[in-house]
This record gives structure tokens, C-alpha cells and sequence, in this order.
């Protein structure tokens, strides 16, 4: 099995188990115990492979706990972080779950005594309260500790028997795969709600590209709104480890969700001396004033969140605020983020921000940010994305770019928000690696192309209000159809002239019909008048076929007959000289479509394990009987209480009138004519409707054309 395919596999069966486990809880409530025991069985494996360092003749599970001396356990503590003893190993508790009384109390106490080693030393606050989620009370694993205890066991047993291999090597990897898949998951099964701490795999890639481009090295990186620590990671996944030199830094405001992020780090291997996550909000509370500047920042902050804003007058002087003159609306901190990443950026390097796309356009404040940021060049380049790429919106969001090492002053626009760009999958579109490719090749290069990238010039966007929005300078293709407005006028006349003379073909028929002519005698039958039969006697042939055909049309003979269920179109094929009826006995079906038991030989038909089969010495006289049934309600002659149908006698005993056979021709003939030209309008009217939109387009776009400024203004 390849590592792709072993991925997959894993990724498949890790899904099922989240799901099997959690019972009636939902998914998004039990995301915590699933995530939180496959981090558990990381550390401990991970602890494990350090303790026996690569010596098969040691077994950490099978050792009791006696043996750790405290210079054993203060040496561990310090190179991973934390200590966990034998007996509080994964593997150890996994496989006494299913017998284990007091699993919900035992469980945690070791994760308080994992979290409790870390006491005093320089990983403690890495280590502290990232099992608080955790609730092993928690009546969402049910209402009693038996409950609770199976619910536990489950998840434990679940986990324990993924597949990853051994410890060293790709099963690292394989471990923060699994992590991502669930957190991917469980964001795009939770809404708005999911995508408010998770970035798609997908933009996290293009936007760790965008902060990193061509950077042999940079001191560290870092996410103001760190979510899961999905962003970061990317940048360590596609990067050499040794181009981040002191490592990851990332706030977050949510204290779930900060846990994922830790929990995220570990299980990417990364120890608790290279990452530094905080817990606080970023606009009020911001962490890292000694750290900075930061050579890389990544960032999806949430969309126009409300923040304290002007109603605090301290943060009109605080560094980060302060060069901008304004503070971003109380209503929509996105600029505050922006500016907060400028203050924390360096010299040297880039910051990618994902930003809704209304700050780029609108007035008051945010128009004097903007400002700001392209008098002073630090604006390199404002790409459009597609819609519907991020768990729980569909908007079509912007990446902002920022630097401070740009050697012009044009900005660059990049639009990539058509089709070209992105893929549709099923529940959010996705950017593919040759997508992302063709991004960065154009942002990489700043060349101007034709309905995709163009860099403006201080002057004109100065002029423009210091408008942002791509699609002021970015000309979209225009993949509307060219019309030659002459040969569609054409074609729209002869089209109508067709359908009008169709229509008075139909009224001649009419005219036909109600006028004195003989053949009006032959519309209304009277029985003193015209002899009447039973269609068993109008029929030479009448045969009833009942053994269930499933391969479609059979021969019986010289006469074919249909029996396989469903609905059909491809019966006229088999009609030779239209001189047959088939009528079906599944009444009911039919009757519960209010459709007459009688086969349209032109149309679909719906049969039953068998049919009857009649057959006629000439079509005129088959044509008569089924335009005949056709008018009539033939309930009267549909029989059986569980399952209605028309059975051969009653078939047979039908009465029909039976004119002579010339004046059935001249009865088809008319009924025959009327139909198909019936059908030839019908046929017809759509094309005439498809004419006229198209036409209604051109000459609406005709009189609404005018020069267009040299940039257009959105309001």
C-alpha cells in the first residue's frame, strides 16, 4: 500500500469511528473526545519511542513505575515537556477500558498528572489545561458512570486500533494527517461555527506560499488569529523544517479551540521549545511585543467582528493603531487586524491576510486605513478568490498582501475568481495545486495578464479613492455568446413564420372538423347508428404473456411483447408496420399517475412483470382503438382490491364503436395530422423563446452601452 493510499485508508476509517462512537451526541460536541484521545495516544507513543531511544530490548509499557527515578523523570520533562509514567500510557489504558469501573476518574487523574509534571518548568504553560476539554463527567458521555465508561472505552478502543505503523518516520506524519482530517471534518459538518477555527488545507497552502515567497529563512511566523494552527502548520508541511528558525507563534481568543492549536503542534512534531500559542484577545490583549518583528504572518481573523474599538481612547495612541491616524469601525475590526500585522511585521518580510472583501471598497474610516497602507507602499498585492471556498460561507473573500520592502509603488491586483481557478466539488470549492500555481507564478513575476493580474500605479489608485476592490482594475472576461444580431433575426423570423403557419394548418383542420363535410358524421357515434364491439372481438390476436421478462423486449412468434419493469422510450423501436397495442395490467401504478392503460406507442410506456398483446391487421385499426382508449376512463374495468388491474376479460370486454375501416383512416388521418403538428409548436415554441432572450440581451446591452471611466468606482 502506498502512503497516499495507507492515508486514505486511515482518513476513511478514523471518519467512521468518530462517527460510531459519539452515538446520539453530535458531532461537533464530541469533536473533543475524538481529537483529544488521538492526541493521548501521540504523546504517549511519542513519549515511549524517547524513553526507549531506539532500543528494542526496552519495552516503556511493560515497565513498572517504580523505576523512574526523578533525574529519569526531570531530564524527560525537560527535552519533551511533559512526563508520563508506564501505567498512564495510551496502550496500557486502552487495554483495560472495556473491564474498568472507574475509566472516567482514572482517565482524569493521569491527564491532571501529565499536565501537573510540567509544573516548574519552561514548558509549563505549553502543557497546561490542554486536556480541559476533556470532560470525562461530562453527561454528554451519557447519564450514569456506566454510561460514561462505555462511551470512553469505545472512543479509546476506536483509536487504539488505527493503523499507523511504527512510531518513527511517516507515522509522525500520519498522526497530524489524522488530526487535520478530523478538525477539516468536523468544520465543514459544524457550519459557520466550523469555519470560524479552521482554514481548508487548500488556502492555507496558498496563503503560507504568499507570506514565505522567496525567503531563504525567516526567524519565525506567526498568526494573530491562530484558529487550530492550521495556517502555521502549512507552512512547516511545505517547507523545509530548517527555514523557521525559532518557530511558531499564534494567539487565539477561544479557549477550546486554542487547545486544538497545542494539541496541533504536538502531533505535527513540534516541540514545546518551537512553538509559543497564547490564549487572549489580539486587538485588546496582544502577546508577543517582545518577539516581534515576525518575518512571515499568516492569517484568516474572523470577518467583521465587533470589537471595543473608538470606545476605548487608549487605542488611538497604541503603536499598532497609531500610524493610521483612525481606528477600524467598532462594527468591523478586519482593518485592526490588518493593522496589528503590519506593526508585527519585519523589514524583510510578508504578511498574507484573508480579508472580507467589503474593506477594500468602503468609505469613513477604512477608506483613511487604506490610505494609510498605499501612501506609505505597504500594500503588495489584493487577490480576489472564488466563492464558497471556506467552511461556513460562501463569500468570496480576498487575500491582502503586505511588505515593506517593495521596490515600486504600483500594487498588484490578481483575480481569481473565475472558474479557471477553482474546483467544484460538493459542498465547498476547492483550489487545486495547479491553481495555487498559476497564483503564485503571476504574483511572483507582477506581469500584467489579460483578465487575471494587473499592477496599478500610486497615481491611479490614489485617484480612485484609494479603492482596493480587484474588480476595479481587473476586467473580468466577458464569456457572454457573440450574437450575430442579423442571422438571429433571421432565424427568429423564419422560426415564427413556421410555427404561424403550423398554427393555421391546425385551424384548417378545425375548420375541417366543424364543417359540413361527411366525415363530421364520424365525430360523434351514436349505437343505433355505428355497431359497437368488445375489444376482444376488434382483435385477431389476444394473448396474455405472464412470465416475468427482466432483459427488455422478447419475441413470442411474430409478435413482440415488453415486460420488464419501469419506464421506457425505446418501445416504438420495436413496433414493425404499427399494426400492435400493448396494454399494461399494472392498474394501479398507472391509475396513480391518472394515466389511461393504454400504450402511447410514440411516448414512454410503464409495464408490469407482463403485458397483453394485441394485435390489428392494419394501423388505422390500431391507431382507431388506442386513440379511443385514450379518451375514455377506463376505471370502471380495472379489478382487485390489492392490487387493481386490468385483467384479460376485462379487457376483452371493452366496447368500442366500429365505424368502417375508411372511416377509421379518416378519423386517424385528422387525429394523427393534428397531433403531429400539436408537437411541431410544441417544438418549436422553445427555440422562439431561446431567440427572443438572446435577442432581448443584445439590444438591452445595445442601449445601455456606454464609455466607461478610466476606473470604476464602487460604491
Amino acid at each position: 500500500m502506498t502512503s497516499s493510499q495507507q492515508r486514505a485508508a486511515l482518513q476513511r476509517q478514523i471518519w467512521a469511528i468518530a462517527n460510531d462512537v459519539r452515538g446520539a451526541v453530535d458531532g461537533w460536541d464530541f469533536k473533543q473526545y475524538v481529537l483529544g484521545t488521538l492526541f493521548y495516544r501521540f504523546i504517549s507513543e511519542n513519549f515511549a519511542a524517547y524513553i526507549e531511544g531506539g532500543d528494542d530490548s526496552v519495552n516503556y509499557a511493560e515497565l513498572p513505575d517504580s523505576v523512574i527515578t526523578p533525574d529519569i523523570k526531570d531530564d524527560a520533562i525537560k527535552t519533551k515537556g511533559y512526563f508520563i509514567y508506564p501505567s498512564q500510557l495510551f496502550a496500557n489504558v486502552a487495554k483495560d477500558a472495556n473491564n474498568n469501573e472507574s475509566l472516567n476518574t482514572d482517565l482524569a487523574a493521569i491527564f491532571a498528572a501529565i499536565e501537573a509534571s510540567a509544573s516548574g518548568y519552561p514548558s509549563e504553560q505549553d502543557i497546561k489545561g490542554l486536556f480541559a476539554d476533556f470532560d470525562t463527567t461530562s453527561n454528554r458521555l451519557g447519564n450514569t458512570v456506566i454510561d460514561k465508561n462505555k462511551r470512553l472505552a469505545d472512543v479509546l478502543k476506536g483509536v487504539a486500533g488505527l493503523e499507523f505503523g511504527d512510531f518513527e518516520g511517516s507515522h509522525i506524519d500520519l498522526f497530524g494527517d489524522a488530526y487535520e482530517f478530523l478538525i477539516s471534518n468536523y468544520a465543514a459538518n459544524a457550519g459557520k461555527s466550523g469555519g470560524e477555527f479552521f482554514t481548508p488545507q487548500h488556502v492555507s497552502k496558498l496563503i503560507a506560499q504568499l507570506a514565505m515567497h522567496k525567503q531563504a529563512s525567516v526567524n519565525k511566523i506567526y498568526d494573530p488569529a491562530a484558529g487550530s494552527g492550521s495556517l502555521l502548520l502549512q507552512a512547516k508541511k511545505h517547507f523545509d523544517a530548517h527555514v523557521i528558525e525559532e518557530g511558531f507563534f499564534g494567539q487565539e481568543i477561544n479557549h477550546t479551540t486554542y487547545n486544538l492549536a497545542r494539541m496541533n503542534m504536538f502531533l505535527h512534531n513540534i516541540n514545546y521549545d518551537k512553538f509559543n500559542m497564547q490564549l487572549g484577545n489580539t486587538l485588546t490583549g496582544p502577546h508577543f511585543l517582545d518577539d516581534k518583528p515576525f518575518d512571515a504572518i499568516v492569517s484568516n481573523p474572523p470577518y467583521s467582528v465587533k470589537w471595543i474599538g473608538s470606545d476605548d481612547p487608549t487605542l488611538i495612541n497604541d503603536d499598532r493603531f497609531a500610524p493610521a491616524g483612525v481606528l477600524a469601525p467598532k462594527s468591523k475590526a478586519d482593518f485592526a487586524f490588518v493593522l496589528h500585522a503590519l506593526s508585527y511585521l519585519s523589514s524583510k518580510g510578508r504578511a498574507a491576510i484573508v480579508c472580507f472583501p467589503g474593506i477594500f471598497y468602503r468609505g469613513g474610516t477604512e477608506q483613511k486605513i487604506r490610505k494609510y497602507l498605499v501612501d506609505n507602499n505597504y500594500v503588495e498585492t489584493v487577490i480576489s478568490l472564488a466563492p464558497n471556498l471556506f467552511f461556513g460561507t460562501t463569500i468570496a473573500v480576498n487575500i491582502l498582501v503586505l511588505s515593506k520592502h517593495k521596490t515600486d509603488t504600483t500594487t498588484q491586483f490578481i483575480d481569481a475568481n473565475g472558474e479557471a481557478y477553482f474546483k467544484k466539488e460538493t459542498n465547498t470549492n476547492v483550489l487545486t495545486d495547479k491553481h495555487i500555481e498559476d497564483i503564485m507564478k503571476v504574483f511572483d513575476s507582477k506581469k500584467n495578464v489579460e483578465h487575471f493580474a494587473l499592477s496599478v500605479p500610486y497615481e491611479q489608485i490614489a485617484a480612485n479613492d484609494y479603492n482596493l476592490s480587484v474588480s476595479s482594475y481587473v476586467e473580468a472576461k466577458d464569456t457572454r455568446e457573440v450574437v450575430d444580431i442579423k442571422q438571429l433575426n433571421a432565424e427568429l423570423e423564419t422560426t415564427v413564420a413556421r410555427i404561424t403557419q403550423l398554427r393555421n394548418d391546425i385551424d384548417a383542420i378545425v375548420a375541417e372538423i366543424e364543417g359540413e363535410e361527411p366525415r363530421d358524421q364520424l365525430l360523434s357515434f351514436d349505437e343505433g347508428e355505428v355497431e359497437w364491439k368488445t375489444l376482444g372481438e376488434l382483435s385477431e390476436n389476444l394473448d396474455s404473456k405472464r412470465k416475468p421478462i427482466k432483459s427488455g423486449l422478447r419475441e413470442a412468434g411474430d409478435i413482440p411483447y415488453y415486460g420488464a419493469s419501469g419506464v421506457v422510450d425505446y418501445v416504438k423501436d420495436y413496433i414493425f408496420d404499427g399494426n400492435f397495442l400493448l396494454v399494461s395490467e399494472d392498474g394501479a401504478n398507472l391509475l396513480a399517475r391518472n394515466t389511461p392503460i393504454a400504450f402511447s406507442i410514440s411516448g414512454k410506456t410503464w409495464v408490469n412483470n407482463h403485458a397483453h398483446v394485441l394485435k390489428f391487421d392494419t394501423y388505422a385499426e390500431r391507431k382507431y382503438v388506442e386513440y379511443y382508449l385514450n379518451s375514455i376512463d377506463l376505471t370502471p374495468y380495472i379489478s382487485g382490491a390489492a392490487q387493481p388491474k386490468l385483467n384479460k376479460k376485462n379487457l376483452e370486454s371493452i366496447r368500442i364503436p366500429n365505424p368502417s375501416l375508411i372511416e377509421k383512416e379518416g378519423i386517424v388521418e385528422i387525429l394523427d395530422k393534428f397531433d403531429a403538428l400539436t408537437n411541431s409548436i410544441s417544438e418549436g415554441l422553445p427555440r422562439e423563446i431561446e431567440l427572443r432572450q438572446k435577442q432581448y440581451e443584445y439590444y438591452r446591452d445595445l442601449l445601455l452601452s456606454s464609455p466607461k471611466p478610466d476606473a470604476e468606482v464602487v460604491a
